[in-house]
């Protein structure tokens, strides 16, 4: 009986004691063919004596489990024929039974196939992030980051300098994480070396707020970081490029980059009389990269109310202002920059200064053919602009860490502009016989100045519970506007061909307006499980514009003293609103989305100083949003998203003032807008395979507006045209776009195919009578390219497009089509590419339609060579040959509601150009 006892005893102890060790499972899976494996040996040893302590074999499923384990620190391998072995560490607790999920393990032949691919391109994926090794791929000797990027699979990089990663096009580049001249980020890919990089990282940003909550709010942006080496952050480059050429014209460089750890210090300037008004992707599009400066640091995203005027809402971009491409601008610009971290990156300053001084003298005519409900006539516009223009820019922010939790930042933005605009225009209409109906000569002087200041503050702190943050953010922008100037016009009105009436006027014109915008947000989120988060809000806006137009005309004793009511206002324009509502955010390992609803409550207020106007509305509005996306891997994911939003008329709208700018097209203001309201709703395709360079992005969306704002046109017998603006419905928008692209070995080369389409249902008034007109567009665009390293590199793209027109007045179709064809070709002999050649071919072919029938077809051959000086390859010496064949125009059509237009313009022609560029540079070491 004893020994039964104790034999029991011993089996409970035994059986207590194998109940409280510890256990472990998972599942095995090969990674490329996404299948459970069996027959997988998984070996867990002792990580302090490197004793094997279990093992285990997969069964059928890929399954396996081991148990009896005591607590402790193990290594897990993984090992099967023809497959990689698989290492990890583990660590077990007392009493637990853990589950390691799935392991995927790679294939032998796979192994070093990526290998191979990894060595000879150093591609490495963290996350979403793809991260490119600089030094692994071969550019020339000297050669900028611009050339680097090229090399890059994924990363494309255009004609015109634009980058698109991964199919989408690059909105940001960072330099180690820092903003780094931020309205115009090409200054960094043309002008930093390709040799002073460690890393190109490749992500999609999302808004500081996002990153900082975890709450996604739709706000993202292709951004690159360049990495730069550690003996690179020590030291002084730059770059010095005069160029001289034929016909007086010059083209001037230079940069200067210092870098001492965390510091930089950088300084650039231009001259140029060539076209070029900048250092970035801006100068051949004549637009720039807007400033990426919001009124607050709290994005907003989606589903929030809009109080912007359209009229104030451009001070700290860099749009070009006066030049859109037309003429030949003579330019200046000159800017610096400084940032620094210091004291463990607890305190962080950024500033970025710019000058730009810019005088353009252009001409052009455009063409109009006008449809009415009976009938159709024609009008011509040839004008020339002279202008001149001066404008400082500052932005910068300071950020402060206040703690491990909590954080502080303030940013400021200011700029000044001065501009003087001389206007002089011949324009008249003829009806469709031809007969001429009016004619008109005006000549308009304009001298204006503006000024605006942004500051904002930021507050920010995580609490202990993970996921639960607070922010607050208060900003106020102010905006101040000022013109006067001359205007003389001339009109003649036509009857059976003989001139029936005569009207010239002479008015001096003062205008001014302001803008006082503030805005103060805050968000509470808080993280209720490890995938569900929410969001609530509550924004305050309040957005105050002033606008006084005055006109005189020119008495009889010469001077301009006789106040003409008729084109003279003083309007106000206040909107208030309060906004508040929630956002779920659910975030998964393939699944992340939100769904949220703001309230908000505007009141707009006008005033007319004369006191014949004076009205008060408010509106309720339910702004919606969500998001949804699924991702299938690291880089191929699918998402949907919705959102509405108001949109508020602008005082231009809105203000009752007959602008007479143009006799023969008056505009009057309309007080009774009201604001429309926009569903947006969009689909998102992204497929990208790092190792073979393939890449699939498709997009699509669809919106329509209710109460959208028209025009409304009345054309009298004498062809004078006046547009006041008027809500309406049945306005619709729609798009899609699919890019793929992808390389083949033999011949070794890319492949790339885009199609797109975009259409449209517009809605407008024609002497009462309603028009809805369609529009509808598609294009498709072969592209290859080839890059043999140390020969040449070879682009050839073609792009098809079909614009199609139809309008409910007369049921006549409108349509044309246009092609374009760019070849570029570089050719490169000698050691580090010493001398190379190179040449392109850009032919524009367009379509003659019913209404014009010129040849605008253009042949723009251009032409190079360049040889490399020095040691190291940091001088050159190129000559260039623009418009060689000196047929480049400045053209332009367009298809609307009730017309279809060219435009015509001057654009530099043929002219040569001989540059020398020394890039220089010291580091550690260097003498």
């Amino acid at each position: 009986m004893r020994k039964t006892f104790l034999c029991l005893l011993a089996f409970i102890i035994a059986a207590t004691a194998y109940s409280q060790q510890s256990s472990l499972k998972g599942i095995i899976t090969d990674t490329s063919e996404k299948k459970n494996l069996q027959y997988a040996v998984v070996s867990l040893i002792r990580e302090q004596d490197s004793v094997l302590v279990k093992f285990a074999r997969t069964k059928p499923d890929g399954s396996f489990s081991i148990h009896g384990l005591k607590p402790g620190n193990y290594i897990l391998t993984v090992s099967r024929p023809k497959y990689a072995s698989y290492t990890d560490k583990v660590v077990i607790k007392e009493n637990e039974s853990k589950d390691l999920g799935t392991l995927s393990i790679i294939s032998a032949g796979k192994l070093l196939e990526e290998i191979v691919i990894r060595q000879n391109r150093a591609i490495v994926v963290k996350g979403d992030t793809i991260e490119y090794k600089a030094d692994s791929f071969k550019v020339a000797m000297g050669a900028n980051v611009q050339e680097l990027l090229k090399r890059l699979p994924g990363i494309e990089v255009d004609k015109d300098g634009k980058i698109t990663a991964q199919g989408k096009q690059v909105e940001r580049v960072l330099v180690d994480g820092e903003e780094f001249f931020t309205d115009d980020p090409a200054i960094v890919t043309k002008n930093l070396r390709a040799d002073a990089i460690d890393k190109v990282q490749s992500y999609d940003k999302k808004s500081d707020q996002a990153e900082f909550t975890g709450v996604d709010d739709g706000v993202q942006s292709k951004t690159l970081n360049l990495v730069l080496k550690e003996d690179k952050k020590k030291g002084y480059f730059g770059k010095i490029a005069p160029g001289v050429g034929t016909n007086g014209r010059y083209s001037n460089e230079a940069m200067f980059n210092l870098f001492k750890g965390k510091k930089k210090a950088a300084a650039y300037g231009i001259m140029s009389n060539t076209g070029k008004i900048g250092l970035g992707w801006e100068d051949n599009d004549k637009f720039g990269g807007g400033g990426d400066f919001a009124d607050g640091d709290i994005e907003m995203g989606a589903g929030y109310i809009s109080i912007n005027n359209s009229d104030y809402d451009d001070e700290f971009s860099d749009w070009g202002q006066s030049y859109w491409g037309e003429g030949v601008p003579v330019s200046l610009k000159t800017g610096a920059h400084f940032s620094n971290k210091w004291e463990k990156d607890k305190f962080h300053i950024n500033g970025n200064y710019s000058f730009k001084r810019q005088t353009n003298d252009a001409e052009g005519g455009s063409l109009y053919k006008y449809l009415l409900p009976d009938s159709a006539y024609y009008s011509f516009e040839n004008h020339r602009n002279i202008s001149e223009e001066n404008r400082h820019l500052f932005t910068g922010f300071y950020d402060v860490k206040i703690d491990s939790l909590s954080s502080f930042k303030i940013r400021l933005n200011a700029q000044k502009l001065k501009s003087i605009r001389q206007q002089f225009t011949n324009s008249g209409t003829n009806d469709e016989f031809e007969e001429a109906v009016n004619r008109n000569i005006r000549n308009l002087t304009t001298n204006s100045n503006s000024e605006a200041a942004l500051l904002s503050l930021l507050w920010r702190k995580k609490f202990k519970k993970i996921g639960r943050t607070l922010s607050v953010s208060a900003s106020q922008k102010i905006s101040d506007k000022s013109s006067d100037g001359y205007f003389d016009s001339y009109t003649q009105i036509y009857n059976a061909g003989t001139i029936s009436d005569l009207d010239s006027l002479r008015q001096y014109k003062e205008n001014t307006g302001r803008n006082l915008k503030t805005q103060a947000r805050a968000v509470f989120t808080e993280k209720f499980s490890s995938k569900l988060m929410v969001e609530f809000n509550y924004t305050f806006g309040l957005n105050n514009t002033l606008n006084d137009q005055q006109t005189y005309d020119k008495a009889i004793n010469g001077k301009y003293e006789d106040y003409n009511q008729l084109f003279s206002n003083r309007y106000s324009l206040n909107i208030l609103s309060n906004t508040g509502g929630a956002k779920f955010q659910i975030n998964g390992k393939k699944i992340t989305g939100n769904a949220g609803l703001n309230i908000g409550r505007t009141t707009y207020s006008q005033k007319d100083s004369a006191g014949l106007l004076s009205s008060k509305y408010s509106y309720t509005n339910l702004l919606p949003s969500s998001r949804l996306t699924y991702k299938f891997g690291p880089q191929k994911s699918l998402g949907l998203n919705y959102n509405g939003s108001n949109r508020p008329p602008s005082m231009s709208q809105i203000q009752p003032l007959v602008v007479n700018n143009d006799p023969l097209n008056l505009t009057i203001g309309n007080p009774d807008l009201e604001q429309s309201y926009n569903h947006n709703f969009g689909l998102n395709y992204n497929d990208f395979k790092t190792l073979s360079g393939r890449n699939t992005w498709a997009n699509a969306n669809f919106s329509f507006t209710d109460k959208a704002i028209v025009s409304s046109e009345t054309i009298n017998a004498e062809g004078k045209r006046i547009v006041q603006y008027v809500n309406t419905a049945g306005t619709y928008n729609y798009g899609f776009y699919i890019s793929n692209g992808y390389k083949i070995k033999k011949p070794e080369m890319r492949i790339s195919f885009r199609i797109n389409s975009n259409g449209s249902r517009s809605v407008n008034f024609i002497n009462g009578t309603k028009n809805e007109s369609n529009t509808f567009r598609y294009g498709i665009g072969p592209g290859i390219s080839k890059y043999k390293e140390g020969k040449y590199d070879i682009y050839i793209n073609y792009d098809f497009s079909n614009n199609s027109n139809t309008s409910s007045l007369n049921n006549r179709k409108t349509s044309f089509w246009s092609q374009n064809i760019n070849n570029s070709f570089n050719f490169y002999v000698g050691k580090d590419e010493k001398f190379s050649i190179g040449t392109n071919l850009n032919i524009n072919l367009r379509e003659k339609t019913d209404a014009f029938d010129n040849n605008n077809d253009v042949y723009n051959w251009s032409a190079s060579t360049s040889l490399k000086l020095f040691k190291n390859n940091t001088g050159e010496i190129k000559l260039e040959v623009q418009d060689i064949l000196n047929q480049k125009i400045g053209f332009d059509r367009q298809t609307t509601s009730n017309y279809i237009s060219e435009r015509t313009y001057e654009v530099l022609r043929r002219y040569a150009l001989v540059s020398f560029i020394w890039n220089f540079s010291k580091g550690p070491g260097q003498k």
